[in-house]
């Protein structure tokens, strides 16, 4: 199920998302099921288009920060500082503690919301290690900035959010038709990880599953009557080594009479 909270303008980002991922964790994985996954990405496109076209038609208010602008160049520090950390000699720090364990490329695709704390996140944890990191202050300096023009983007995104869940009846249809597709491709994508053995995958590739969730009804449990993939079964013991049978005694053969 996906989360109710993707507005319309959300869709273009949770349907690229999902086409990328889908490209780059499932195709190879189980060949005959390529021309499957194939197929889900080409609907998705299909979904993605249309739900933009029938965007662009709608008003737009002018923004006080252009939002695309700014998130592009939030995703573009982030996966640079991550580059930088790993150019550096001998690895002073570990980047897990900047990224909490995520690819740089992955976290710079998530929504603002985590984007933003994201941002944050790195800010202050470079300002603890600033010493052990070269040239930290230009880093902190760019990662500041963005992190102040992402909450700025987040206010006016919050701000217009009544008034875009009260676009005109086109839009809501579209956003319907949207999610009939979206959801659909979550239900084969599934059960191709379900042959794989391997459901957690499922987030990393519909990314509303890996958000926190914020409204009741919203899970990532299977469906009703399907069936979780197999659990490993634990090796059995090896069975122990046949004891050879000892032979009784045989009796001393009885000398000639």
């Amino acid at each position: 199920m996906a989360d109710p909270y993707i507005d319309p303008f959300e869709t273009k980002i949770y349907g690229k998302f999902a086409r990328e991922q889908m490209a780059a964790v499932l195709m190879g994985k189980v060949a005959a099921l390529d021309g499957m996954v194939e197929f889900a990405m080409g609907k998705q496109l299909l979904a993605d288009q249309a739900m933009s076209d029938v965007l662009d038609r709608q008003p737009k208010p002018a923004p006080e920060l252009d939002s695309a602008e700014v998130l592009e160049e939030a995703r573009d520090v982030i996966v640079r500082f991550g580059s930088y950390l790993d150019s550096l000699k001998g690895r002073p720090v570990d980047p897990k503690v900047f990224f909490r364990g995520e690819m740089p490329s992955v976290l710079a695709r998530r929504r603002i919301t985590k984007l933003t704390a994201a941002v944050g996140h790195i800010a202050d944890e470079l300002e603890r290690q600033r010493e052990k990191v070269r040239g930290a202050e230009v880093w902190l300096a760019e990662l500041r900035e963005v992190h102040e023009k992402l909450g700025i983007v987040e206010r006016q995104q919050r701000a217009t959010r009544v008034e875009r869940l009260e676009l005109g009846p086109e839009v809501s249809t579209a956003r319907e038709a949207w999610l009939g597709v979206y959801n659909a491709n979550k239900s084969l994508v599934r059960g191709l990880l379900a042959h794989l053995g391997k459901p957690e995958l499922l987030p990393l590739i519909f990314d509303d599953l890996a958000e926190v969730h914020r409204a009741s009804g919203v899970s990532d449990a299977l469906p009703p009557g399907q069936p979780a993939a197999p659990a490993a079964q634990p090796a059995q013991p090896a069975a122990p080594a046949a004891q050879p049978t000892a032979s009784p005694a045989q009796p001393a053969a009885s000398p000639d009479a």
